[in-house]
C-alpha cells in the first residue's frame, strides 16, 4: 500500500521542483510582430508592425523596437516567465516578462515599463 501512494507523490513533488511550465520553449520559436501594445489598458502611439522577436531553437533571440533599438542574446522559459539576456548592449542585465498566452500563432507579453504595466500582443510570422 505504501508503494502505490509514493510513486504519484514522488511524481507530483518533482514535477513542482522541475518547475512544470505550462509554456513550451518548442512554441516561441519563429518569428512574431507585435500586433496590439498597450500601456494601462490605453494603445500606445507607436506602430506595433516596428516590434517584433525573433526566438532560435538554440535559445537565441533577437529584438527590434522604434528608434532603431534592437537587441540580442539568449532566452529561456521558466513556470510563466520569459527571460532576456542581451548580450549585444553592455549594460544590459536579465529581464523577465510574464508570458499571458503563448500558443503555436499567439504570444501576450505583460511587462512593466517606469513601474507601469504594459501589455504587447504578438503573432507569429514564421
Amino acid at each position: 500500500m505504501y508503494k502505490s501512494f509514493a510513486s504519484p507523490v514522488l511524481i507530483g513533488m518533482l514535477c513542482l521542483l522541475l518547475g512544470c511550465s505550462p509554456y513550451r520553449q518548442r512554441d516561441l520559436i519563429g518569428e512574431w510582430q507585435a500586433v496590439v501594445i498597450s500601456q494601462e489598458g490605453d494603445s500606445l502611439l507607436i506602430d506595433p508592425k516596428v516590434v517584433q522577436f525573433t526566438f532560435n531553437k538554440n535559445e537565441g533571440y533577437t529584438f527590434k523596437s522604434t528608434l532603431n533599438y534592437q537587441e540580442s542574446g539568449t532566452y529561456y522559459i521558466l513556470n510563466k516567465r520569459l527571460f532576456t539576456i542581451d548580450t549585444l548592449n553592455r549594460a544590459s542585465t536579465e529581464k523577465s516578462v510574464e508570458i499571458l498566452l503563448l500558443t503555436p500563432d499567439s504570444l501576450h507579453l505583460k511587462m512593466s515599463d517606469a513601474g507601469k504595466g504594459r501589455m504587447m500582443k504578438l503573432v507569429k510570422q514564421k
